[in-house]
């Protein structure tokens, strides 16, 4: 017969406290920059990059700012407007813009990114584009339009 300790040392040993789990290994560190222009060069379908999007989204709304009163940040609506261009992509492709018109995806000059408010939409736009493509959930429920008005209206 084997010889295992005593019966007090093995209960000494489970009393004794245990080793924890080692430590989490350190995630390795991401280049943001990168990850943001590998997302932007995805296709949202043939022919429409996410960085289009991002670029029709600032040519809508880079003269807007947020203001008080507003019933939502104009991140959140930029994000809604990139859903919309991605939607009339997704039933039109190529055709999109012969249905649902927006701004044309042309990149700013590096004059008009020097200005900082505009680089700030610019930035933004670039954002919800990318927020728009990898998410889930659209807010406006296939949503193929929209009429961005400077006051509330419930025409047509």
């Amino acid at each position: 017969m084997a010889h295992h300790g005593s019966w007090f040392d093995r209960a000494i040993d489970i009393l004794k406290p245990q080793p924890g789990a080692p430590p989490r290994p350190a995630t390795p560190p991401v280049h943001e920059g990168e990850w943001h222009q590998s997302v932007e060069r995805k296709e949202v379908v043939a022919g429409l990059t996410v960085h289009a999007v991002g670029l029709s989204v600032f040519g809508e709304t880079k003269s807007f700012h947020d203001r008080p009163g507003s019933n939502e940040p104009l991140t959140t609506a930029r994000q809604k407007v990139a859903h919309m261009i991605i939607n009339g992509a997704e039933k039109w492709g190529t055709d999109r813009t012969k249905f649902a018109s927006t701004a044309l995806p042309i990149e700013p000059s590096d004059k008009e990114k020097r200005n900082p408010a505009a680089r700030e939409a610019y930035e933004s736009s670039m954002k919800a584009a990318r927020e728009a493509y990898l998410s889930g959930h659209d807010p406006t429920n296939g949503a193929l339009h929209f009429n961005i008005r400077p006051t509330p209206d419930r025409s047509n």
